[in-house]
């Protein structure tokens, strides 16, 4: 099997890029069917966050899809011309594409290096492809691997610890336009991780209010009793049919929602103006696709910050933690190394099936020619059918010993790969299609590691 990841990524695409193919739980869920019914003989992963959108295929090798496939059905569910993905789309296949999941569950690939949440939008991109029927062996062992070894990675370094989080940098980005925050009153739109850490951010400025606006008051709440439990902090909740308010009162705004459309748009915004007086509102944008139209940000008086803004900042605060990362990524080639030698051996196993019973098949065929010459000159012995058979066992084993030794699962610098492949294309064989869904990988669910 062939493992292809095909996506973009905040080091790739902009924030317009990567809004267009920013899919819910219902677009990555439409995606996978998708791929199920174009590719059935493959196994499918599709990774969307705020930051990247990506595919995960494992495949036969001479199957379907290739990378321009893939590119050709990103661009058909978000509505782009394919030419324009060529320019921003990451292709890494084989050990790359490995290594690349490895670097994303720890962290290594963040905006913000070492963040943990990516590791549970990982797992969650997993389980929802295995609720499809869309992993099975290949991916199954990629995933669990990947996500364990992303734990052990942090456990061991110490990566994530003190990080530099997206929203205490969107907070340093304010103090440019604010002295003090004691007699500000700040919003957060949205109910989410991204909005928590926010809220916390906001909250140690000690501002004179912190409002959190959310659809579903439930989540509201939640959000309010976790950034203030003893309720001593200036935390409340505001009706979303509030917004317009809020917006008018506020002076700090950071919103990160779900929705697939801004939730404030010019439109809605430029009437709100008059009533604000000329005072200066600082709005910050981490969500994607995005939540505030970017004519906003041309308006009087408004600063309008999204998550391109704040990348680069958060990229300078990684320098120190060069020595982390080093250790990190040595933790994880030797991780994905291993794990790519267990699918490596696993499809070599079936290969040497594949040839085995292929050199059978000739041999009896051959042994029924045999036969049926010895039954034309009247010799006629089951005990010559038995030594014909025994013969023939023997040859393979012989003729295949030379080959099946270059293949020493026990050796790491074997070629194994180009052997396997020059036994492919020597004898016709191919992958043995792996229905996704079936054998080892439904066992994911009750067999998977703790890697949150």
């Amino acid at each position: 099997m062939r493992i292809l990841m095909v996506g973009l990524n905040h080091r790739t695409a902009d924030v317009a890029a990567r809004e267009a193919l920013a899919f819910d739980d219902a677009g990555v869920a439409g995606l996978l069917s998708q791929l199920r019914e174009r590719f059935p003989m493959s196994e499918g992963v599709v990774l969307s966050t705020c930051n990247r959108t990506e595919l995960y295929i494992a495949r036969p090798v001479h199957a379907a899809p290739s990378a321009e496939e893939v590119r050709s059905l990103l661009a058909e569910r978000g509505g782009l011309a394919p030419e324009v993905l060529a320019s921003t789309t990451l292709l890494r296949e084989q050990e790359q594409a490995a290594l690349h999941l490895f670097h994303v569950c720890a962290g290594l690939d963040s905006m913000v290096l070492g963040e943990p949440q990516v590791q549970g939008q990982v797992r969650k991109a997993y389980e929802l492809a295995q609720s499809h029927g869309l992993v099975g062996p290949v991916l199954h062992r990629l995933f669990r691997g990947a996500l364990a070894a992303g734990k052990e990675a942090r456990n061991r370094t110490g990566i994530d610890a003190g990080r530099t989080s997206v929203s205490s940098v969107a907070v340093a980005f304010a103090r440019n336009i604010f002295d003090h925050f004691t007699d500000k009153k700040v919003a957060v739109i949205g109910a989410g991780e991204m909005i928590k850490g926010a809220a916390h951010a906001l909250l140690r400025e000690d501002p004179q209010a912190l409002w959190i606006v959310n659809r579903s008051p439930g989540r509201a709440r939640q959000l309010a009793q976790s950034v203030s439990p003893d309720g001593a902090r200036p935390v409340a909740m505001r009706s979303w049919d509030d917004l317009d308010t809020v917006l008018v009162e506020a002076d700090i705004v950071v919103s990160c929602t779900g929705a697939n459309e801004p939730v404030v748009s010019a439109d809605r915004f430029r009437p709100l103006l008059k009533r604000r007086r000329n005072r200066p509102l600082f709005l910050v944008d981490m969500a994607v696709p995005r939540d505030i139209d970017p004519a906003i940000g041309g308006l009087s008086n408004v600063y309008l910050y999204n998550l391109d803004d704040l990348q680069q900042a958060v990229g300078v605060t990684t320098d120190e933690r060069h020595a982390q990362r080093e250790q990190c990524e040595a933790i994880l080639h030797e991780r994905c190394a291993r794990c790519m030698g267990e699918i490596r051996h696993r499809d070599l196993g079936k290969l040497v099936q594949q040839l085995r019973a292929r050199l059978n098949d000739i041999a009896d065929q051959e042994q029924q020619r045999t036969q049926r010459k010895l039954a034309a000159q009247g010799v006629v012995n089951e005990r010559h059918d038995a030594v014909i058979r025994e013969h023939n066992h023997r040859l393979i084993n012989k003729i295949l010993h030379l080959p099946l030794s270059q293949l020493d699962r026990n050796d790491p610098n074997a070629p194994v790969g180009f052997y396997a492949a020059a036994l492919r294309r020597l004898f016709d064989l191919d992958d043995e299609p792996t229905v996704p869904g079936e054998g080892e990988g439904s066992e994911a669910g009750s067999d998977r590691q703790d890697a949150s």
